[in-house]
């Protein structure tokens, strides 16, 4: 049985793309999943994790509705700053 060059570089290539599906799935994914079990058995607890956009809509929200208030000279500025 002959190992055509052909089928000796597909494999190569789908070991690579396997390698390079498997690390986006971890970084994407299973990364943070993993750290926030973690952290919720260290007693921190949040919002869960959301796939690529996470709280950006809350954040645009908090940041509008801090906006529409007005400020005075003598007020902090934090909160408008950085509602979130």
């Amino acid at each position: 049985m002959e190992v055509s060059i052909q089928s000796i570089v597909l494999a190569m290539l789908l070991a690579v793309l396997t390698t390079w599906a498997w690390r986006l799935v971890n970084w994407v994914w299973l990364g943070p999943k993993r750290l926030e079990r973690l952290l919720r058995q260290q007693g921190l607890s949040g919002k869960p994790y959301t796939f690529l956009f996470g709280d950006l809509k809350e954040n645009s929200r908090l940041l509008m509705e801090a906006k529409s208030k007005s400020i005075s000279v003598s007020d902090d500025i934090k909160p408008r700053l950085m509602p979130f």
